[in-house]
């Protein structure tokens, strides 16, 4: 099975985290045996848009392939939607859904349109998939809920001891993580006043961004390397993400997934993943009062946050795996072909045939 993947984000080296969950679903998927097709773009500039479209016309006429996966809504699917020669599907990562359709009229059609295009859309929350069928005209028929997953083998529990010291941080220290954008759509000013608040607990962020303080309670590690990610989620007790918006966090599985509880707002797929009371808490977006509180408690609370750990990482096993996620998707794509083959006057089990045979053209 060959698979065109077009994706408007996608890490241009190795310290990005532009799109860094479509490289490492394309890289699962690769060991399920489907070969990959890329067309992607690696920089955040408007300008990037132009090789990009062009290189993705050219792909979609030119090139041999079974299907067509786009990530990110219109922005990626719009010419595979036009062109249609293989089956489309589309995957809605959150402001593709939630933000994008409401800027003008023109986003919110080139959205039901690609939707319409589309032989099966993949959500990665409930939130989207509400969204996309209430609001964009979505099939509920023809769409799934998806999240990124996350490689529970690398993201496991590590010595807490160990990693502290070599990263630097104290022993003894009570340490609260955040990573991502250093922005207020991330809640970044919620973690600063909570760090004003408490100043016996060290917050340490791993990310970049416009918004920063000068508390000695906050370290600021800059943006790292994905790879150093799981020593840095287990040298903190909790990881804590009072978003005003996401789709699902792919660090809240990671943090689960190293056995760390997590403190998230709920909005986005933050609910789907984590279980309130038993793997971390969700504080209604914008409360600092319950944020705050519920940080404190539990960094007070050593035996909770061990149980909270323990769930987490089975959650992470049994759930968001990004090996079973890669299973998963890998089904949708032969579904699709199998409908497609039957639209053409070939059955399923034929088609399914060929699929299994690497036979489809």
């Amino acid at each position: 099975m060959k698979v065109l993947v077009i994706s408007n984000m996608y890490p241009g080296d190795k310290n990005s985290y532009f799109g860094i969950f479509i490289k490492h679903q394309i890289e699962d998927l690769k060991n399920e045996g489907i070969e990959i097709i890329k067309v992607v773009k690696t920089r955040k500039t408007s300008f990037a848009y132009i090789p990009f479209i062009l290189k993705s016309i050219f792909y979609l006429l030119f090139s041999s392939y079974d299907l067509v996966h786009a990530h990110y809504g219109f922005h990626s699917a719009l010419f595979a939607a036009i062109v249609k020669r293989r089956p489309l599907i589309i995957t809605f990562h959150g402001t593709d859904a939630l933000k994008e359709p409401l800027r003008n009229n023109l986003y919110y059609e080139l959205q039901r349109f690609v939707i319409s295009r589309s032989d099966h859309t993949i959500a990665v929350s409930n939130e989207i998939k509400n969204v996309l069928t209430s609001n964009l005209g979505a099939d509920p028929n023809k769409m799934s809920i998806i999240n990124c997953g996350v490689n529970t083998s690398i993201f496991r529990p590590l010595n807490k001891a160990n990693v502290r010291k070599k990263l630097g941080i104290s022993e003894d220290a009570k340490v609260v993580l955040f990573a991502g954008s250093l922005s207020y759509p991330k809640g970044i000013d919620l973690i600063f006043k909570c760090a004003w608040h408490m100043s016996d607990v060290t917050f340490i962020l791993v990310g970049d961004g416009a918004l920063k303080t000068d508390f000695k309670n906050c370290k600021f590690a800059g943006a790292r390397p994905h790879s150093e990610m799981p020593m840095w989620m287990n040298a903190a007790d909790i990881f804590a993400l009072p978003s005003r918006s996401e789709g699902t966090p792919v660090a809240v599985l990671e943090a689960l997934s190293c056995g760390i509880p997590v403190i998230a707002s709920e909005v986005g797929g933050n609910s789907d993943v984590i279980k309130d009371g038993q793997t971390g808490y969700l504080v209604p977006v914008n409360n600092l009062d319950i944020f705050q509180r519920k940080v404190r408690d539990l960094l007070n609370n050593e035996a909770a946050r061990h149980i909270m750990g323990r769930q987490g990482k089975r959650d992470a096993i049994e759930k968001f795996d990004s090996r079973k996620v890669a299973k998963r998707i890998k089904k949708i794509y032969q579904e699709a072909m199998n409908s497609r083959g039957s639209i053409l006057g070939v059955s399923s089990k034929e088609k399914a045939m060929k699929v299994t045979k690497g036979e489809v053209n």
